[in-house]
């Protein structure tokens, strides 16, 4: 116990005097001695731990003053205890806005409280994040006369959180597909309010070989442009760290002893950044870029600053690499999606996954009705069942399958398709998928049949024109000869037809014409081949006879359906015919001599009054 002046007067109480005489008293102070050199022991205890304690430990009167400051607050705030003692807070600022001036008026209030985390500064200017709790201190009678503080500086703690959480968002905007330089934009900014640097950006290199500045962000952006006027002049390229970085592959900063950064560093200097540092971005193993930071403070990126930003660069270059990758497929996808061919994706058992709208188009069903369907649906059971079984034995091997197929739309309507269909495998080699694009070759089928049509058929009667008929006479004297069979030929020419054109005009003989060879083509088998030659002659190949009379039964066939009368508009028209006939191989063993034959034969008969058939003999008689 600390014995005072006061302790001792109050001890010399008046009533120990009788009859006015002062008695002695002799007061044993050794045991106050001994407790107040107890305590003071443990006072020094007591400051020898609150200095050498990691937290910061403060203590303020009533009115705000600082009565205690701990080394732990001199290396944490900056401030020493000679500058601090006695004063007001040097980074509290007299603003009821201000957290830690509320705090400290609530504790005074007689609040307790613990754990509070908020925001201040450092001597230097830079930001510190503190955990404070703090509590009321009373005297004897109860009465608050000081406050009492801890305090951690867990800046490091929200900065790692605070970056992970950065990352974490980078990754989502990735997931999103976010675009390149917006994912840039977001690093750049998420990078100032974690480290309060005044400016921070990311270059890139172009396609000419220049490096350009892809994204900023910060209170000094304005004076961006004029930093980085030398990324695009090769001339001082050695005086730029971010070319530097990009050359030679590892990290600039503003103390790297490059004689040519002095230029670099003065003109940063104009403009306030005292310290710089340019961490290179890599996808895939080739420079991408740099991420740059500037800081108002010397000094500003040391070793531990460095790692750490350079192990956010390999994080944010991951993500980089994924998000570049990514826009790719977009990209990839959208021509997929917009090329004028269908493509479609099923996976390894054939379900569909994924069609373009050039799908949709060509074969009538939406994207919604298809997916986990298989390609059956468009079956238009113009293939048999091998057809579809080689397809699959060929790319169920992993080869590519090319050919043409007839599918039916959603609407019934069937369409021509030249497909491929690729298939696709894993890292293992295993096909999980197939690609199939679809071109569509209706129009162009159709077009070929029309040339071929005009090439091989009379436009007028639909027939077999000569060069068909030519075509089709060799193939049936091939198998005739081959077979050892007969066959025939016969030449028709209608009588009179000259009238017709020449009284009623060339319409009604068209007309004439067409009905004809309706007639005609009903009086033969599917075997056989009728054919316009030219004008008003028909030619026919009567295949597969055992005797020539078989013909003249055909030729009565025809006589008779010409017998009946035509009706050409509101004409009745009678039209009959003459026909020659030459046999394979009684008569001619080769095409040119049979329709010869025939022919001669046909004008034997016109010579003998019309309306008759005649066969060719050599002897030029009738059968």
């Amino acid at each position: 116990m600390h014995v005072t002046s006061l302790d001792l007067a109050e001890a010399i109480n008046p009533a120990v005097l009788e009859g006015g005489a002062i008695s002695e008293m002799t007061i044993d102070i050794t045991a106050h001695k001994r407790a107040e050199e107890a305590i003071q022991e443990t006072n020094h205890t007591l400051q020898a731990f609150i200095q050498a304690a990691p937290l910061a430990i403060i203590a303020l009167d009533a009115d705000g003053r600082v009565t205690m400051w701990n080394s732990s607050a001199e290396r944490i705030f900056g401030w020493s205890k000679q500058e601090v003692l006695g004063h007001h807070l040097p980074f509290v600022h007299n603003n009821k806005q201000d957290v830690f001036l509320i705090l400290c008026k609530r504790a005074l209030s007689g609040e307790l409280f613990m754990g509070v985390e908020i925001r201040q500064q450092k001597r230097d200017g830079s930001p510190i994040d503190i955990r404070i709790s703090a509590a009321p201190v009373r005297n004897a009678q109860g009465n608050i006369k000081a406050v009492m503080g801890v305090i951690d500086d867990v800046t490091e703690r929200k900065r790692t959180q605070a970056v992970e959480a950065l990352l974490y968002e980078i990754d989502q905007l990735v997931l999103q597909g976010r675009t390149l330089n917006f994912i840039l934009s977001h690093v750049c900014e998420g990078l100032v309010d974690i480290f309060s640097y005044p400016l921070v950006c990311v270059c890139t290199k172009e396609e000419d070989g220049c490096v350009g500045i892809s994204a900023q962000a910060g209170t000094h952006v304005s004076h961006l442009r004029n930093l980085h006027d030398a990324l695009c002049d090769n001339t001082s390229e050695d005086q730029c760290p971010t070319i530097l970085a990009i050359r030679k592959g590892y990290t600039q900063t503003s103390d790297t002893q490059e004689p040519a950064f002095i230029q670099y560093r003065e003109n940063a200097s104009g403009y306030g950044l005292q310290s710089f540092i340019s961490v290179p971005l890599c996808i895939q193993g080739k420079i991408f870029g740099t991420l740059n930071l500037y800081a108002l403070k010397p000094n500003a990126f040391d070793a531990k600053t460095v790692r750490l930003l350079e192990n956010m660069a390999t994080r944010i270059s991951v993500a980089l690499l994924t998000a570049t990758d990514q826009q790719l497929l977009q990209l990839q996808g959208a021509a997929m999606a917009s090329i004028a061919h269908a493509v479609f994706i099923t996976d390894c058992k054939g379900r569909i996954k994924w069609v373009n709208k050039a799908f949709t188009r060509l074969s009538g069903y939406p994207a919604e009705e298809v997916y986990g369907q298989i390609p059956s649906l468009l079956k238009s059971e113009k293939h048999d069942v091998s057809f579809y079984q080689s397809i699959w034995q060929t790319i169920l091997s992993g080869e590519v399958w090319r050919g043409e197929i007839v599918n039916r739309r959603k609407d019934g309507g069937l369409y021509t398709v030249q497909q491929t269909i690729t298939p696709l495998r894993d890292i293992q080699g295993k096909v999980v998928h197939f690609v199939a694009i679809h071109e569509d070759i209706t129009d162009k089928k159709q077009s070929d049949a029309h040339i071929l049509y005009m090439a091989y058929y009379d436009t007028l009667t639909n027939l077999p024109n000569r060069s068909l008929f030519y075509d089709r006479l060799h193939r049936e004297l091939a198998h005739a000869h081959r077979n050892e069979r007969m066959l025939a030929v016969m030449f028709l020419d209608l009588d009179r037809f000259k009238v017709i054109n020449d009284t009623w005009g060339h319409t009604y003989g068209d007309q004439a014409l067409k009905a004809v060879a309706g007639r005609l083509k009903g009086c033969v088998r599917e075997s056989d081949t009728v054919s316009r030659w030219g004008g008003d002659e028909f030619i026919f190949i009567i295949t597969d006879i055992i005797q020539p009379q078989d013909v003249a039964f055909i030729a009565h066939k025809i006589f008779n359906e010409m017998s009946s009368p035509f009706q050409l508009e509101e004409r009745e028209v009678y039209i009959t015919p003459t026909i020659g006939i030459a046999v394979y191989p009684l008569d001619a063993s080769d095409a040119e001599n049979l329709i010869k034959k025939a022919d001669t034969a046909m004008y034997h008969g016109k010579e003998r009054g019309r309306n008759t058939f005649k066969f060719y003999t050599q002897e030029r008689k009738e059968s």
